[in-house]
């Protein structure tokens, strides 16, 4: 698998991000130094977390996101950080995450950060998925995906879309792997209608090192997302472990 991303919230302090981020970069580069061909590990920690990982990043191990922007480069937007501040120090951005979402963030905005990442060279992980498990399930992730990519061109513009159904985030259990399967399908057959020429699905929500194993043999998905385990040193190396062939360690 490619992706392995990890969203810590509102958690670390600074010097707790910096502690863990160590950790996972000390661990990452055992396993390169042994050989083995780790996954895009993408960490996501809180704004102020950033430049200071950032001066502690190996780019050959560990790559920064934000997690969120704002959709204007510039102006009177008290408390908000644009993509063009994130230059630099970040990678990646997540939009659209259902808490975001849950806090009132519109399709519409959504949209326009997405375009406003593209505009400023980063790359959005676009966050979509149902609210409810129902029959209409794949009708509104499909619906939120063509929404957030309705601003930039999609054939040249590569979004990394993150499956997270509401319903398995921050639960006990994930979505079952069928059903994971058969909506990420979905997903990258209206991500082909839209000209992208190789889409990209992970999936987040409620993965852990005991179940991620099942995520990776899921040929259709691209990685997988975590934020509870990804705040442990140890559950972080063993969700990598999980997708590579360090398992074999």
């Amino acid at each position: 698998m490619k992706y392995l991303v990890s969203n810590w919230k509102m958690y670390p302090t600074t010097d707790e991000a910096v502690t863990l981020f160590a950790e996972i970069q000390k661990g990452l580069r055992a396993r390169a130094c042994l050989g083995y061909s780790l996954p895009t590990c993408v960490i996501c920690p809180p704004f102020v977390s950033l430049p200071v990982l950032k001066a502690l990043a190996d780019p050959e191990l560990v790559s920064l996101g934000a997690q969120n922007c704002h959709s204007e480069p510039s102006g009177p937007f008290t408390g908000e950080i644009s993509a063009e501040m994130l230059k630099g120090v970040a990678e990646f951005v997540l939009i659209g995450h259902s808490e975001r979402r849950a806090a009132g963030e519109t399709d519409e905005q959504i949209a326009c950060k997405v375009a406003a990442c593209a505009a400023a060279g980063l790359r959005p992980m676009l966050c979509v998925g149902e609210d409810e498990r129902t029959d209409a399930a794949a009708s509104q992730a499909e619906e939120r995906l063509i929404a957030g990519i309705s601003r930039i061109d999609p054939t040249s513009c590569p979004v990394l879309v993150v499956y997270e159904p509401t319903w398995a985030v921050g639960g006990d259990q994930p979505a079952d792997v069928d059903y994971v399967c058969r909506l990420v399908e979905h997903l990258k057959c209206r991500m082909t209608d839209a000209g992208m020429a190789r889409p990209e699905v992970i999936y987040g929500g409620t993965v852990t090192p005991r179940n991620a194993g099942q995520f990776a043999a899921l040929e259709v998905l691209d990685g997988v997302g975590a934020t509870r385990a990804g705040l442990d040193a140890g559950d972080f190396l063993a969700l990598a472990d999980r997708l590579t062939d360090a398992s074999e360690l």
